[in-house]
């Protein structure tokens, strides 16, 4: 038998201090990745220790979230604006959108977090914000967006490529791109 999430009324609270701000992190215990059993105390501690390497590229970027409140074994959620209860620490960006749900008469703005440090990082990790999708322009100093200044190439395994067939899209890709006198990372 795996591991039993805790009910809500077994909620654990643990206080850390992050950054110099104060966090609570809530179900430490619980699974959020069945097939391993990975934790949720796991996850934050991988985004801890990736951090040095993953914020240069979350830097001044707007994120949108995908969210398993439950683990990756029951429902997820995306996720745009900040949400509800946003510390004010946290840095946002407000960006006009048309079409949004979130608009009346399909115009208005969206609130997006941007994760700059490594208490924001663990902040939205708590949240079970288990996937981080930044846009491909950055904010300045002012918090106004500015044109892109990348593009992704997002090579997804699924039916009938495997993980081997897009490492060798990938292979390709970089290859095509260098031609042009451009580089790329994974």
């Amino acid at each position: 038998m795996g591991p039993v999430a805790p009910s809500d009324d077994e909620r654990t609270e643990v206080r850390v201090e992050v950054d110099g701000r104060t966090l609570t992190l809530v179900n430490l215990e619980k699974v959020m990745y069945p097939q391993t059993g990975t934790t949720k105390a796991e996850v934050l501690h991988y985004y801890a220790q990736v951090a040095p390497v993953l914020l240069p590229h979350l830097a001044d970027r707007a994120v949108t979230r995908i969210r398993w409140p439950h683990g990756t074994g029951d429902q997820k959620f995306f996720e745009k604006n900040a949400p509800a209860g946003t510390p004010s620490w946290v840095r946002t960006v407000e960006v006009p959108t048309t079409g949004s749900r979130t608009a009346s008469k399909g115009a208005g703005t969206l609130r997006f977090p941007i994760i700059d440090s490594v208490a924001t990082l663990t902040w939205l990790a708590n949240l079970a914000a288990l996937e981080l999708h930044v846009h491909q322009w950055t904010v300045d100093s002012k918090d106004r967006p500015v044109n892109p200044n990348r593009v992704v190439i997002d090579l997804d395994p699924g039916e009938p490529a495997g993980l081997m067939e897009c490492a060798q899209a990938a292979l390709l890709v970089r290859d095509r791109l260098a031609d042009e006198g451009l580089s790329c990372a994974p």
